[in-house]
């Protein structure tokens, strides 16, 4: 997963509105798990992602599903150059 921008904090407010959600449903993401309470550049990214998911008229529960073999598939694919590197 790439790595966190952790020096710029997105307000709650100022997220939902770039991300075009109300500042209700990004407390909700928050509480679900779907972003983390430290809201940055990535969250917002990933905010998004949930917000279009949804709008696709994915349910929650799928959002959550396809979040994580999404991060999944960006982990094994470090895994893979990190292991191509080595051999070569």
């Amino acid at each position: 997963m790439p790595s966190r921008e952790l020096s710029t904090y997105i307000d709650i407010t100022v997220a939902a509105r770039l991300a075009d959600v109300s500042p209700r449903t990004v407390r909700r993401y928050m509480v679900l798990g779907l972003i983390s309470n430290v809201l940055t550049v990535d969250e917002l990214v990933e905010l998004r992602r949930v917000r279009r998911l949804t709008s696709l008229g994915v349910n929650l529960a799928g959002v959550d599903i396809i979040l994580r073999m999404r991060r999944r598939i960006e982990d094994l694919q470090v895994e893979i150059e990190r292991l191509t590197a080595r051999e070569g």
